[in-house]
């Protein structure tokens, strides 16, 4: 009998099978596991050096994180429609885990402060490169060689559906913009928001409801007015007090601006909450450092920001409004 004919050993068969189990499950699992991270946190799961890499190339994040799901759906599909594809599949996919994990390692390696880090900030990229590392590892082992694949009918017409569902998916996909996430000295997220770029979206659209879930429904229906203060800003309490004084109707919606760990107000300034009588209280996480001018009002009309200020808290006002405000 022919060497190349012959049966294969043991061990043989069984690297094979652990191949074709990783390959054709572990991978496309672990493919569509991204799709699902990247459908919930939109821009913010793009690794940093991935995100800079669409502002510098002028991709842009969405359309890196829709160009990013359509490959994984696509790889996952052609790893379940033939052994030979799962195999090529698993090679790039794993070369892929492997290289962008290093190079988020690298950059919270080269970061000031990364003593302090969180554990969790290093939970992705090493489980990417445990993940990408061992598949190289076993992707390389001497395994039984597998029988040509033979072109079907059957596997095109399932290369062009998974090609159509993943770029389809992708295309439909709303995808959250990036909220501009940085690392202090001492491993404290800092957030910065940015209202100049609010007007027409949804708070989710925009990333604040990331940080602040109830923000949503708080905001679907009617006319509302969401005022980002802080306690120890002077100019906070003033227009409260010019502009909201009095029992409200639920129209209001107050978003305290906390301070982030390690800060805290001076002895001069004010300490006491805003005075806001029926208002909707909020009130952002105290785990991170938020960047944003107080006060900032954004109107709200069922869901979507029409107007946004900082500075002339009667532009976004109607005269009738405004007049009432005055009379109040």
């Amino acid at each position: 009998m022919p060497a190349d004919r012959l049966p294969a050993a043991p061990n043989a068969r069984t690297m094979t099978a652990m191949i074709g189990i990783f390959c054709r499950v572990a991978v496309p699992l672990a493919l569509l596991a991204c799709v699902l991270v990247e459908h919930r946190m939109g821009a913010d799961a793009l690794p940093n050096w991935v995100a800079n890499l669409a502002v510098k190339s002028g991709i842009g994040n969405d359309r890196m994180v829709r160009l990013l799901v359509a490959a994984q759906i696509l790889g996952a599909g052609l790893a379940l429609l033939s052994a030979r594809n799962a195999r090529r599949v698993a090679w790039i996919a794993c070369a892929v885990f492997a290289f962008a994990a290093l190079a988020e390692l690298s950059a919270i390696i080269g970061a000031p402060g990364n003593r302090a880090l969180p554990g969790r900030i290093w939970l992705a990229p090493l489980a990417g490169l445990s993940f990408g590392g061992i598949g190289l590892w076993l992707l390389s082992r001497p395994a039984a060689a597998t029988p040509p694949a033979r072109l079907s009918a059957f596997r095109l017409l399932g290369s062009i559906a998974v090609l159509a569902a993943a770029f389809g998916v992708a295309g439909r996909m709303g995808v959250q913009p990036r909220t501009d996430v940085t690392l202090s000295s001492g491993g404290v997220e800092s957030v910065s928001l940015d209202p100049a770029s609010w007007t027409g979206k949804t708070f989710a659209q925009a990333g604040v409801a990331a940080h602040l879930p109830m923000l949503t429904p708080a905001t679907l229906s009617g006319t509302k007015w969401v005022v980002f203060y802080r306690p120890s800003c002077g100019r906070c309490h003033q227009v409260m007090d010019t502009y909201f004084a009095g029992p409200q109707d639920g129209s209001v919606v107050a978003v305290k601006v906390p301070y982030g760990p390690g800060e805290e107000p001076g002895p001069a300034l004010v300490a006491e909450d805003v005075a806001c009588d029926g208002c909707e209280r909020l009130e952002f996480p105290s785990k991170a450092r938020w960047i944003i001018t107080t006060p900032t009002i954004a109107k709200v009309e069922d869901g979507v920001i029409t107007c946004v200020t900082w500075t002339d808290y009667d532009r976004c006002r109607t005269s009738s409004e405004a007049s009432a405000a005055s009379g109040e």
